[in-house]
């Protein structure tokens, strides 16, 4: 556990129960840092980009210069599986066949992220583990991921507000989304119309990426 950076979100909380109390005297990234810094001289995979985004802010925070190799396990499914409904966690843990897991427990996600990525190495000739360069095919990828399952969530549209603060070039290329995105979001919340609304907004960006 560690204390995050400006305490906790209402909705963060909700999906995966971790409150104020439970952090309140944990340590912050900052602290913990040298007692994990070696993890970052390996290539790093998580299922979204949005770890990516949060190491970057929290590498920004606290002055930490971090650099690392990174692979968006989400999105490398998405390329190798193109026919499958959607890249899930649980949806590719039930496609190959891996054992049931506690969804959104920090460990066992972990858990299940390796053991997907693991799966979609095999019979690998060229390596997957290669770091993300070109920004407009990143949001293509992030847009594309979000319809994926043919729905909006909550998560997905704070991931992508989130992704283009953090690339201002492709926020103002693609200024409406980034402002229609801030709106449906200005609540905190993402109610059904508004999700419905994001959906087919989304589709429509889409067609001209």
């Amino acid at each position: 556990m560690i204390k995050p950076v400006g305490g906790h979100a209402p909705f963060q909380s909700k999906i995966h129960g971790i409150k104020e109390e439970h952090t309140f005297d944990k340590p912050e990234f900052g602290e913990l840092f040298p007692e994990i810094q070696d993890i970052f001289n390996y290539p790093l995979v998580a299922h979204s980009l949005f770890d990516k985004q949060v190491l970057n802010a929290l590498s920004d925070h606290f002055d930490l210069g971090l650099s690392f190799e990174y692979i968006d396990s989400c999105a490398v499914a998405k390329e190798k599986l193109p026919n499958i409904k959607n890249c899930k966690l649980k949806t590719l843990v039930k496609h190959f066949g891996l054992p049931a897991f506690k969804h959104h427990d920090a460990t066992e996600d972990s858990i299940a992220c390796a053991k997907i990525f693991l799966k979609l190495r095999e019979n690998e000739k060229e390596p997957l583990l290669q770091s993300v360069g070109d920004e407009a095919a990143e949001f293509k990828g992030i847009v594309t991921g979000i319809l994926a399952d043919d729905e909006v969530n909550y998560k997905e549209a704070y991931e992508l507000l989130y992704w283009l603060e953090d690339h201002r070039e492709i926020a103002e290329r693609h200024h409406n989304v980034y402002l229609k995105t801030r709106e449906v979001l200005e609540d905190d919340h993402l109610d059904k119309v508004e999700a419905i609304d994001m959906k087919y907004f989304l589709g429509n960006v889409l067609k001209t990426l």
